[in-house]
């Protein structure tokens, strides 16, 4: 459930209220004493999968971009006039927690986290992966994937395809790029790190780890493991339910992977970097394609009609 705040333009006041009434919308009107264009606010709860149809309806009205418009979580809603609402709209929409585009977009937003604390996650899930690898431990290497947070840039860009925001596919698109080169930087760094200072045994040949060994190349195992994690991935976006648990699973096709081609570089095993390299490929470009089609196919389309194409 949801609650709505809309601000409403001078002389459009009849007209929005008109569209809730005949929406069967409950709603409270404040007057608006700022002195600007806008003459009130309405607030007015709404079931999950409703707030994007009635959203553009308004909009149709003259609802105009430049008005504001908060939508909130709301924990519980006691009217008979809201549960006739719920289940009209229970009939109308295929799901009752798909959220609006504009939710969408917003949580899309959020997932991509600020460039110096991606930075920083990112090196150092990659440097325990490399750790947990070195030592052939599943629990360390399990450990990377928990603080990988690479889950964000992937929604983003599907959520800026589908939507045809450029601003938000670029900055998804740029700091997976970003991760993936990170990951193998610091990898290798560590991975170097500890093999000239003796922190591993000598002679210790990565091949024969049974962690590295299950990174060698892509094969139909590991594609199912990204195709689930993209697919897990939009459905928990477009539904709200957390990414927390979802984005493990992103850094499972993802960061241990890199972090192998970062010890086949430092070991001198061109086929195991090269091999890796291409598993890290498959696997993100299997992610984003998964989240993408899910969302499309959801029904997730930019706001303006002629963008169709062009997304």
């Amino acid at each position: 459930m949801r609650l709505v705040q809309v601000t409403i333009p001078a002389g459009k006041r009849q007209t929005v209220l008109r569209v809730l009434d005949e929406e069967g919308i409950d709603y409270v009107v404040t007057e608006e004493t700022s002195g600007r264009e806008y003459t009130a606010v309405a607030y007015f709860p709404l079931p999950t999968n409703a707030v994007e149809p009635i959203l553009e309806e308004l909009r149709e009205v003259g609802l105009d971009r430049e008005a504001y418009t908060v939508v909130l979580s709301a924990e519980t809603v006691v009217s008979e006039q809201f549960d006739q609402l719920k289940a009209s709209y229970a009939e109308k929409e295929e799901s009752e927690e798909r959220i609006a585009r504009q939710e969408l977009e917003a949580r899309a937003e959020e997932l991509a986290s600020s460039l110096p604390t991606y930075v920083v996650m990112t090196v150092v899930s990659a440097i325990i992966a490399t750790a947990g690898l070195l030592l052939d431990s599943p629990a360390t290497v399990v450990g990377s994937m928990v603080i990988a947070p690479l889950i964000g840039p992937a929604m983003a860009a599907a959520v800026g395809s589908v939507t045809d925001d450029t601003e938000l596919f670029r900055r998804g698109a740029v700091l997976q790029l970003l991760g993936v080169v990170l990951s193998i930087v610091a990898a290798t760094a560590f991975a170097i790190f500890v093999q000239t200072t003796n922190l591993v045994p000598p002679g210790l040949d990565p091949l024969a780890l049974a962690e590295v060994e299950e990174r060698l190349s892509p094969n139909f195992l590991s594609l199912a493991v990204a195709i689930g994690a993209g697919v897990a991935g939009a459905v928990s976006l477009m539904t709200g339910v957390s990414a927390a648990l979802v984005g493990v699973m992103i850094a499972v096709a993802l960061i241990p992977p890199a972090a192998t081609v970062g010890i086949g570089i430092a070991y001198g095993e061109p086929t195991l970097a090269l091999g890796s390299a291409v598993l890290v490929a498959v696997n993100i470009l299997s992610i984003n394609l998964a989240a993408l089609v899910v969302l499309w196919y959801s029904g997730y389309r930019p706001q303006q009609f002629f963008q169709r194409d062009q997304a």
